[in-house]
């Protein structure tokens, strides 16, 4: 390579080389937070995302009442547990919906705010139903039990609360500008599912095993799923070479399979509202694969994750209700 062309391949985050990697946490639990399409275990994600018993109850009423596909998408808002009915998973792309809407950002800004929205509502159902169907726990599911309108607009409305939670005071007393999008700390303070909270850290470089992808592919196996963010490099212009855009890596094949060539992740991709399927090896190709480019939103580098934390569950991530 020339050094014209090394030096165009730069990015910001390639300085994190030049100091100590900070250590990656232990991955979550097993068998704790993958959804299996029940509401058992729903119920037990609505405890762990820290609400009271009484609400769990009203919960288990609520979703006894809804029919089977709409009770499916709130116990499993990302689709993990049910390939749907076509039978295996497309091997490129499918869309993702939330009320028979697509789940997409709602400006060029807000893909940090829809993925932590998303992985808000995987790990807490009273939010996914408040999502899908505009319910809240106890209320009456009305007739047939199926969603009521305004997937889209409950979404939007999630995204613009979080978007302020992570700009707020992430320039020390200052917050991050709007038009920037996400920072990846703010992001890092404000991302919950159930009792997981996150950390950042920087993805220092496109080597074959590096250990932050390594880390984000054993979360999202454990049923975990961890927000990347991706970007481009000098040759694209400088405002490239930083975090452009945030994806979410949503499920993993565990590595332990006998042929780890053909594990698999899934990658919910927010400008497009799609969840795209790929070789887990190839999550560092952005810039040879466009398949993997797609579903890094047009970017070629993954530059910085959130990595779980396993803790308590704190502020509640949906719009509060007076």
């Amino acid at each position: 390579m020339t050094l014209r062309g090394a030096l165009g391949a730069l990015r910001v985050t390639d300085l994190a080389r030049l100091v100590p990697a900070r250590a990656v946490p232990q991955p979550p639990p097993g068998g704790v937070y993958r959804p299996d399409g029940g509401t058992d275990r729903a119920l037990d994600l609505a405890r762990r995302a820290g609400h009271p018993e009484h609400r769990v109850r009203a919960l288990a009423g609520t979703l006894g009442a809804l029919d089977p596909r709409t009770r499916r998408a709130i116990v499993d808002p990302l689709g993990r547990a049910d390939p749907g009915p076509s039978g295996p998973r497309d091997r490129r792309s499918r869309p993702l919906e939330l009320g028979g809407e697509p789940a997409r950002q709602t400006d060029a800004t807000t893909c940090g705010s829809a993925v932590l929205g998303l992985l808000a509502a995987a790990g807490d159902p009273v939010l996914a139903l408040w999502l899908v169907t505009g319910l809240r726990p106890g209320d009456d599911g009305g007739p047939g039990g199926r969603p009521r309108a305004g997937g889209a607009s409950r979404f939007g409305e999630l995204q613009r609360v979080l978007k302020r939670r992570t700009n707020r005071a992430a320039l020390g007393p200052l917050p991050w500008p709007a038009s920037l999008g996400t920072p990846p700390w703010g992001a890092a303070r404000t991302a919950r599912h159930a009792d997981v909270r996150y950390v950042e850290r920087v993805v220092a470089g496109d080597r074959d095993d590096d250990p932050v992808v390594r880390a984000a592919l054993a979360a999202a196996a454990r049923g975990v799923p961890v927000p990347l963010f991706t970007g481009g490099d000098l040759a694209l212009g400088v405002a490239t070479a930083v975090p452009r855009h945030v994806v979410l890596l949503t499920d993993a094949d565990d590595g332990t399979d006998a042929d780890a060539r053909a594990r698999r992740c899934r990658v919910y991709e927010p400008s497009s509202g799609t969840v795209h399927d790929l070789d887990a090896a190839a999550l560092l190709d952005g810039a040879r694969s466009p398949e993997v480019r797609r579903a890094l939103g047009g970017w070629p580098h993954l530059c910085w994750a959130l990595l779980p934390a396993v803790g308590r569950a704190g502020e509640a991530p949906h719009p509060a209700r007076g």
